[in-house]
């Protein structure tokens, strides 16, 4: 009994060694863990050579001369790895001149030790492995492939075109995953892929000049569409007033062909109505029935009113600020109210607006308005009261045009100049095509605009002049490269049958932050000299009754954020177009913020209206389109 006691107790103080000789031995690995060393050599590109050196950091390094060979063997696997996910399947890889070092970690009490490891990594890559064969099992035959989306027709044409090139690995899951998500995105909800492989086999056997021939590869696929799912009925899940206008902006009918994007944009378009705080739409595949999704939509309607309030401050007009009221539910129909206040130095202004909408609320509709306006600048000064009706009918697709059509009475109280204060009244008719076409909303890198605006009054029709006014507008920006390129131009023409009558909100100026720059905003224009109390020469801006500048802008970038820019703009607004033209020339940078584009230009400008060349600085933000 005795002896069997001791026994018990022996083997109970045996385990307890080992247990404490193993605790020891791990807090002896973590704490003296070798620094690994290494340099890589046959291997030129930068990207293969930082995931090489990712994964050996990998190995864990160990503690003396322990296992060398099985410690190399684990650094070629991993440079393997490495290589191979570039497509080097036969790449000859050496381990060489592997040492093993302690040092001290400059614990002196302690005495402990610290282990070094360095060694050369020498890889010769050879040739990547090629792609012998792609082998694809579908159901395109049995399927309605003219429905099938061309992305997906693509896709497949890149897979089987992969036959006798490089093996590439993002290239293959790239596609991988991307006729995935085209299932989804194109309603195939019935997708399946079974089998999905990239099987690469070294041939050792075959010699090409006394060398192993480069391995090759198969691309093995097995998939099947199905049937591609159409649109279902819309359904309301919660709120029902709004019902009408969110139907009014549906991108797809009951019967089209699913696409996911379509979706998407209606939440955007149902949001952008600005009739809801929030506005979803989304597809329940798991409800459809005989291949049609329906579509369920929450909206929540906005509160009865609701305020915005805007600061700002630019070059032309210092600080401003706006106040925005809007009532965007008078009715259940759609209709709305809203006013808006802007006061700025030199202009201030006051609207109110009652809005109808048509057959799309996002851009056909009927607009009721009445404003005063208030203008002090320059040698201007000017009260406006204006009564107008407009109708739009908006662009159905990007290439088309908005469509505006107009009527607006106004009385306009003005002094230009050293002229007597009169009053100038105008019933004008008229219309405004536009279109806009851009890519980006924030930073715009590609786009145009087009406007052109014309109107008109007559005497025998409740104005006092017989006045006939058009404008265009357009701007093109475009990018090749690096190097971006803003193009604008901006002309106009005044008919009337007493132009001392036109009022100065009708005449033309230029320059400003998005005319001239160089000069003030409307400090260009037809002028007289005269010669004040004083015995000073001076100038007095009548407006013009021609329009015609042009400006030409290059950007470069510097850093990731930043822009460098020049530009040259030149022209002017007069009685004659081909005379007192004023250009502006200067550099400018821009710095891509995460509120917009904010640019920042010193121009130079250059009149004979003014003795000296004007310097400036004008600030600008937005996307400039």
């Amino acid at each position: 009994m005795k002896e069997h006691f001791i026994f018990l107790v022996s083997l109970r103080f045996s385990l307890l060694c080992l247990v404490l000789l193993l605790t020891l031995q791990n807090f002896a690995l973590a704490q003296s863990q070798a620094n690994a060393e290494f340099e890589i050599t046959g291997v030129d590109n930068s990207e293969i050579r930082d995931n090489i050196a990712l994964l050996l950091e990998e190995v864990t390094s160990p503690i003396g001369r322990v296992n060398q060979e099985k410690y190399k063997q684990s650094l070629v696997t991993q440079v393997k790895k490495a290589v191979q996910a570039y497509g080097y399947y036969d790449a000859q890889i050496s381990i060489e001149n592997l040492q093993f070092n302690a040092s001290s970690n400059g614990n002196t009490e302690s005495g402990s030790q610290q282990a070094t490891v360095s060694y050369d990594v020498s890889i010769s890559l050879g040739s990547k492995a090629l792609v012998e064969q792609v082998v694809m099992v579908n159901d395109l035959e049995q399927i309605n492939t003219s429905v099938l989306p061309q992305e997906v027709k693509d896709l497949i044409e890149q897979v089987k075109n992969m036959k006798g090139k490089a093996v590439d690995h993002q290239q293959y899951e790239n596609l991988k995953n991307k006729l995935r998500s085209y299932s989804v995105l194109y309603g195939y909800f019935d997708f399946k892929f079974p089998l999905h492989k990239l099987i690469v086999k070294p041939d050792e056997s075959t010699q090409v000049g006394g060398k192993r021939a480069p391995s090759t590869a198969i691309i093995h696929w097995i998939f099947y569409m199905g049937q591609r799912y159409k649109f279902g009925d819309v359904s309301f899940l919660s709120e029902t007033r709004g019902q009408e206008i969110a139907l009014s902006v549906k991108p797809f009918k009951k019967g089209d062909y699913f696409e996911q994007n379509l979706v998407g944009n209606y939440s955007m378009d149902m949001q952008s109505t600005n009739y809801f705080s929030s506005a979803i739409a989304r597809a329940n595949a798991n409800q459809a029935e005989d291949f049609h999704v329906p579509i369920e939509v929450i909206l929540d309607p906005k509160p009865k009113d609701t305020f915005d309030i805007g600061v700002g401050v630019s070059t032309d007009t210092g600080p401003r600020f706006t106040l925005d009221w809007t009532r965007p539910w008078v009715n259940l129909d759609g209709h709305s109210l809203g006013a808006r206040l802007y006061l700025s130095r030199p202009r201030k202004s006051a609207e109110l607006n009652y809005r109808i909408p048509k057959a799309n609320p996002l851009n056909d509709f009927l607009n009721y308005q009445a404003s005063f306006k208030q203008l002090d600048e320059n040698d201007t000064r000017s009260d406006t009261i204006a009564l107008a009706v407009q109708r739009q009918w908006g662009a159905e697709d990007e290439q088309d045009w908005d469509k505006i059509a107009f009527l607006r009475f106004e009385q306009e109280t003005f002094t230009q100049g050293l002229a007597d204060e009169q009053t100038t009244r105008l019933l004008l008719p008229g219309f405004t095509y536009t279109r806009t076409r851009k890519r980006g909303d924030i930073f715009v890198d590609w786009g145009d605009l087009q406007r052109i605006t014309i109107e008109g009054g007559s005497k025998a029709l409740l104005s006092d002049i017989d006045f006939f006014k058009v404008t265009a507008n357009t701007k093109w920006i475009r990018e090749y490269n690096r190097h971006r390129f803003v193009f604008r131009a901006d002309f106009g023409a005044i008919e009337s049958s007493d132009f001392s009558r036109v009022p100065s909100s009708q005449r033309f100026f230029a320059g400003g932050d998005q005319s001239i720059r160089g000069f003030g905003l409307d400090e260009v224009s037809s002028f007289n000299r005269f010669i004040n109390d004083e015995g000073e020469e001076e100038v007095e801006l009548l407006g013009g009754k021609y329009l015609a500048v042009a400006s030409l802008e290059y950007a470069y970038p510097l850093a990731e954020k930043w822009r460098i820019a020049t530009f040259i703009d030149a022209g002017n607004a007069s009685d004659n177009p081909l005379e007192d033209y004023a250009y502006g020339v200067g550099v400018g940078v821009h710095w891509l913020s995460p509120i917009g584009t904010v640019r920042i230009y010193y121009a130079r400008g250059y009149s004979d209206i003014y003795a000296e060349p004007t310097n400036r600085i004008h600030l600008v933000i937005g996307p400039g389109m």
